[in-house]
């Protein structure tokens, strides 16, 4: 077997340069660094990875959610923090809250709040040192009221490095000069085995075993490695520096903006909808029409078109026009009443004189006589409106409270007996007929809901009101009719007009229901995002089952009791699929 010596001083004759050049580099390798952004001291603050240059920290409740955020504290100056408060069940920003802050490790230390805008607070105190300290936040907002609790709020704790500092370059100079002095060695003790004597090889073998046995093994340099573990923090912190492809993170203040609100999942009956068309109608006496009682001129208008008008106010005054034989006709009824109260006066005077000898019968008949006669004189008197003028003036009003509709007079324009003046509405109530076909006629019972589409954009339906449901049906179209009253004080419907009426029937069991807007689709699969924390939402991949425009039922994916986004789902996917 050959020696070491033997082997060397074979391998220095056969390769020469080359072999000497690859032990060297093979005892001296160098100090190789490698680095995957995580934080070697404290706990990283939320989104330093992003380059953000605070920390945050946040607590949640039946009722609030918070969020604090500040930068680097000094101990014995002046700090300013911003506080976000938020409802927990909708996500909507809280405004105009009254909040009271303390710590637990003073109670004497207090902070002043300052509202910015809708959600968003400043808190301004001073720490008297650098410690880990805890506020304890008393929030009142309306009805709602709750005591909150902010830990870990680091005095005097520094942000860490956005990353390792430089890297050392696995080329130093000692480096560089081993390499050299070995290549010049190699290329001496090279020549010389091959141009000396056969002892100058064998001493050049021997020198380079010493050397190989006096140098370390394996001489390597320092090295660092890194793969994103934490070194004694939280591991869950150091998870979060990344977020899960299936979540997006967003910054409260941006959730403000776009107005992104949460409702909870929830165990609920479902409601078939069923689609009605019906007509817009007045309710019994909601529309008034006055006519002429005679054929009259318009003497004046006390209204205009659209006005609204009391019971028993004036719209119109009108006159009373006669033709001549009218007038005659009149005149002659008029004297005929005038010549028998004359009769009928002397009679009963006479008879009256000799009551104590006259019959009793007489008497009475000639009372009541003169008292006809006196009767029918006033009458004629009444339609003549005076000697000789042959007409007289008439005061329209309305009999109802309501709006007067659309009307074409002018002022002594000729109006014949029973023609149309004026319309009153009274839009408080209307009423609105629907039909029903008879195979959806048993799903209207008297507990069901009843909602009116809106014409106007944005505007939610109206609630109406089961009033009567015919116990008719047409025998053309198999249908029935229903008749439902809605409120319209704020004049969203009007006669004439006809609208969408959705039937709301409940399930015979209880589903997991969401709002339907709730519902959005990525790739064709249908989605929610739960609101996870604060500032993270979490995509769900769902099967739902039966819908409507108000809510939809969730068959797989979710489980009861988790906030959804509600609005702002669109924003919440354009940033989910753009991270």
């Amino acid at each position: 077997m050959k020696t070491t010596t033997g082997t060397i001083r074979e391998v220095s004759k056969k390769w020469g340069l080359n072999a000497w050049l690859t032990i060297l580099l093979g005892l001296f390798s160098g100090p190789g660094f490698s680095h995957d952004g995580e934080n070697h001291g404290e706990q990283s603050p939320a989104g330093n990875d992003r380059g953000q240059s605070y920390f945050s920290v946040f607590t949640t409740s039946e009722v609030f959610e918070l969020i604090l955020r500040y930068e680097p504290i000094k101990s014995k100056a002046p700090t300013v923090m911003r506080l976000f408060i938020a409802d927990f069940e909708t996500n909507q920003a809280v405004d105009s809250a009254r909040i009271e802050v303390t710590t637990l490790e003073n109670a004497s230390l207090r902070f002043t709040v300052q509202r910015i805008e809708p959600g968003i607070y400043t808190l301004t105190g001073t720490f008297p040192a650098d410690s880990t300290y805890t506020l304890v936040a008393n929030v009142a907002a309306g009805e709602k009221a709750d005591l909150m609790t902010l830990e870990n709020i680091g005095v005097g704790k520094r942000l860490p490095e956005a990353g390792v500092a430089e890297s050392a370059s696995p080329l130093d100079w000692k480096i560089i000069l081993l390499i050299a002095g070995g290549f010049l060695a190699g290329t001496g003790t090279t020549y010389l085995l091959m141009r000396r004597r056969e002892m100058a090889r064998r001493l050049a073998g021997s020198v380079l075993v010493l050397v190989a046995f006096a140098l370390p093994l394996n001489p390597t340099g320092p090295a660092f490695a890194h793969d994103g573990e934490n070194h004694g923090g939280d591991d869950q912190q150091a998870r979060n520096s990344t977020p899960p492809t299936d979540e997006v993170e967003t910054p409260k203040e941006t959730q403000f903006l776009f107005d992104m609100r949460t409702a909870f999942s929830r165990l609920g009956d479902y409601s078939n909808v069923l689609q009605l068309y019906g007509k817009v109608l007045p309710v019994n006496n909601g529309e008034v029409k006055i006519v002429a009682p005679q054929n009259s001129s318009v003497v004046s208008l006390k209204v205009r078109i659209g006005q609204r008008v009391r019971k028993g106010q004036p719209l119109a005054v009108i006159r009373q026009n006669l033709t001549t034989s009218e007038q005659i006709a009149l005149a002659t009824e008029r004297s005929s009443a005038n010549a028998e109260l004359e009769a009928a006066q002397k009679d009963y005077q006479r008879l009256k004189s000799i009551e104590d000898i006259a019959a009793r019968k007489d008497v009475q008949q000639a009372e009541i006589r003169y008292h006809n006669a006196r009767n029918r004189k006033r009458l004629y008197d009444t339609l003549s409106s005076g000697e000789g003028t042959g007409s007289k003036s008439t005061v329209l009003v309305s009999p109802i409270d309501g709006i007067v509709d659309n009307f074409n007079l002018s002022v002594g324009q000729q109006v014949s007996q029973g023609a149309q003046l004026f319309s009153v509405y009274d839009n408080q109530k209307l009423k609105i007929e629907a039909q029903v076909f008879d195979r959806d006629a048993a799903k209207i019972t008297p507990d069901i809901r009843f909602s009116v589409e809106s014409l106007q954009p944005g505007r939610p339906p109206e609630t109406a009101r089961l009033v009567a449901f015919g116990g008719v049906v047409n025998p053309v179209n198999q249908s029935a009719q229903i008749i439902l009253e809605v409120d319209n004080a704020e004049r969203v419907f009007r006669p004439g007009q006809f609208v969408n009426v959705e039937v709301l029937a409940k399930t015979e069991h209880r589903q997991l229901v969401v709002p339907t807007s709730a519902v959005s689709d990525i790739d064709g699969k249908p989605v929610v995002f739960v609101h996870t924390s604060p500032e993270r939402f979490k995509v769900r991949y769902v099967q739902v089952g039966e819908g409507n425009r108000v809510q939809t039922t969730i068959l797989k994916g979710l489980t009861e009791k988790e906030r959804v986004v509600t609005s702002g789902a669109y924003q919440v996917k354009s940033i989910y699929l753009n991270q």
